[in-house]
């Protein structure tokens, strides 16, 4: 892939310092666990998957997304490399926090995107937070039989042709 693609998604990674936005103490590191991607990384983790996989129309989703660098950089793949506007970028990226301050963190640096407060590994649980909204979305998302939404440019999995939505988790990039 160009090194001018990288380069180009570095710079707009680079915009927002590394773990830059949220106070971070010790204690907090602690009971969350929180570990920021630093920006060298999101680029190495990109230039080696199969761009295919951020095409129009496939989902992303990082299920811990913190202050949203990898989101961000897949924004910008989409935006770069396939030509899409923001706002389509964006009608792909889902991204989900337990810390408030992160997802309000993340969805300044998107500019959009589904970005919302919740716990993935048990979706339906009020959060402290959470507002009723967020709730909603993690209970649709995680718990609702969904369709994948047709596009031209679109491969249907076998997931996707049974009404299973295709969704690109983070970590299944990596």
């Amino acid at each position: 892939m160009s090194s001018t693609l990288w380069h180009l998604v570095a710079a707009q990674l680079n915009e927002h310092a590394y773990m830059q936005g949220v106070e971070r103490t010790v204690d907090r590191v602690r009971a969350t666990a929180e570990v920021f991607t630093p920006s060298e990384l999101v680029v190495e983790i990109l230039s080696s998957i199969d761009l295919g996989l951020l095409a129009p129309g496939r989902t992303v989703l990082d299920p811990a997304c913190g202050d949203g660098q990898f989101l961000v950089g897949a924004k910008w793949v989409k935006m770069i490399h396939f030509g899409m506007s923001e706002s389509l970028a964006l009608a792909d990226i889902y991204g989900i926090d337990l810390m408030r301050d992160n997802v309000d963190l993340c969805k300044r640096r998107l500019g959009g995107g589904t970005i919302v407060m919740g716990n993935t590994l048990k979706p339906t649980e009020q959060l402290n937070g959470q507002t009723e909204f967020e709730h909603q979305t993690m209970t649709r998302l995680f718990t609702e039989p969904r369709t994948a939404r047709p596009t031209k440019t679109r491969v249907q999995s076998s997931r996707s042709k049974r009404g299973v939505p295709d969704i690109q988790p983070a970590a299944a990039l990596l």
